[in-house]
């Protein structure tokens, strides 16, 4: 496939124009989806710019019918119709993040009836848009189309779970260069930024004096950017541990990849011994371990693994981790470590869920790991909040159990290493 996207950007504006008048780009070629699309795309940056609106419902009603154009739009091209849906959910995700980040789309019509909500049944879209991203570029030149979408989708400033990562700016930046990489080599003709010339000419700007130093109205402005933030941030999260539930358990569809030879079948593999590995430990009370005919799990208790409300490892039980990392050195296959908590909601600014406080603990496991594997790349790490909770939660004893890190290690088929 060969697609081309050409960019109007337009002439610089001048006194005749609004700060406020949002940017048109004009997707044109090859990629009937995006060109769908575009007035969708358009309304992000209309609503990311406004700091208010009349009427948030009517917008919302305007949204919602402009989505079933497009649905038709592409339908009409044609377009798969599971790459519709994926491209909507896209569309969805990013308006409502849009809307959400301003002062009239945080209460009211819009936080209780998002887009997402209306056409997916869904909360919280921010996490799936990246794994469904990365399921994609598993095989790119089979959905440049909708990859195109998503790539316009982050060009317009949407971050969704990397919004409330410590070092997520640059997490983003690292995901969207990668996507851009991908969609020029297979010809792709998009830009690496959005249109520079958006800004307005400052040397059309003529005002009077400002009565307060500059440094003082931007100190003022950055206090109440942060103050916002930090409010904002924490209304936002209040329900999140109910939305990465339903996440965590969604199931993504699989999709067909074109020429995909047919699965043969392949000899199971050799079950592994981590438990006699890992007696001495065991021993000692540190940790558990669980072989099973297809895989083993490893359990290490939260509680004596990481400090209250904390994601760094204690120094005592760094050893304990390097030993695991040694043993799983000698069973071949994928490691899958994953961060569980107790129900009981944590509200902070580095945490402002439970779904984050375990995602923060897996990765700090899975860091280690890494350090000591020969193939690092073999480890991947998932925060699951309270999900599968293996005590009663009603009960300290049993909330000291759920509050844990699996490490699972799935062998590889003797087929498979070959």
């Amino acid at each position: 496939m060969n697609e081309t996207v050409s960019w109007s950007n337009g002439p610089v504006p001048d006194e005749r124009r609004s700060r406020a008048d949002a940017p048109r780009f004009v997707a044109q070629g090859a990629n009937p989806l995006l060109e769908a699309a575009n007035p969708l795309l358009v309304m992000v940056s209309d609503i990311r710019r406004s700091a208010r609106h009349a009427d948030p419902a009517g917008l919302r009603a305007k949204l919602v019918a402009e989505i079933r154009q497009f649905e038709l739009r592409a339908q009409a091209v044609p377009v798969a119709n599971e790459t519709i849906l994926a491209a909507r959910y896209c569309l969805c995700t990013t308006l409502d993040e849009a809307a959400a980040l301003t002062p009239w789309g945080q209460a009211g019509v819009w936080s209780s009836h998002t887009l997402l909500v209306t056409f997916h049944n869904e909360t919280w879209g921010g996490e799936k848009f990246f794994q469904l991203l990365d399921k994609l570029m598993q095989s790119p030149a089979a959905h440049l189309q909708l990859l195109e979408l998503m790539y316009f989708c982050l060009a317009l400033g949407f971050q969704g779970r990397y919004r409330v990562h410590e070092q997520g700016a640059s997490q983003l930046e690292t995901v969207r260069q990668r996507l851009y990489m991908s969609l020029r080599q297979y010809g792709q003709t998009v830009p690496a930024a959005l249109s520079p010339h958006w800004r307005d000419n400052p040397a059309q700007k003529v005002g009077k004096p400002l009565p307060v130093p500059i440094w003082v109205a931007v100190c003022v402005a950055l206090l109440l950017c942060l103050l916002m933030y930090l409010g904002t941030s924490l209304l936002l999260n209040r329900q999140s541990d109910r939305a990465f539930e339903d996440i965590v358990a969604l199931r993504l569809p699989a999709l067909q990849t074109q020429g995909q030879p047919p699965s043969s079948g392949v000899a199971p593999p050799a079950p592994l011994a981590l438990a006699e590995l890992l007696a001495p430990e065991v021993a000692e009370g540190l940790l558990t371990v669980r072989d099973q005919a297809d895989r083993s799990v490893i359990i290490l208790r939260g509680d004596g693994l990481f400090d209250s409300g904390a994601d760094q490892i204690r120094a005592p039980l760094l050893p304990v981790i390097a030993r695991i990392a040694d043993a799983v050195e000698a069973a071949p296959g994928l490691v899958l470590v994953d961060g569980y908590t107790d129900n009981v909601p944590i509200r902070s600014v580095r945490f402002p869920s439970n779904f984050h406080l375990s995602q923060a603990r897996a990765d700090s496991v899975k860091a280690v790991l890494q350090e000591r594997l020969s193939q690092p790349e073999r480890v991947r790490a998932q925060g699951r909040a309270d999900a599968a909770p293996v005590a009663d939660n009603g009960t300290a004893q049993g909330r000291a159990q759920n509050r844990r890190v699996e490490i699972t290690i799935v062998p590889l088929s003797k087929e498979a290493g070959q």
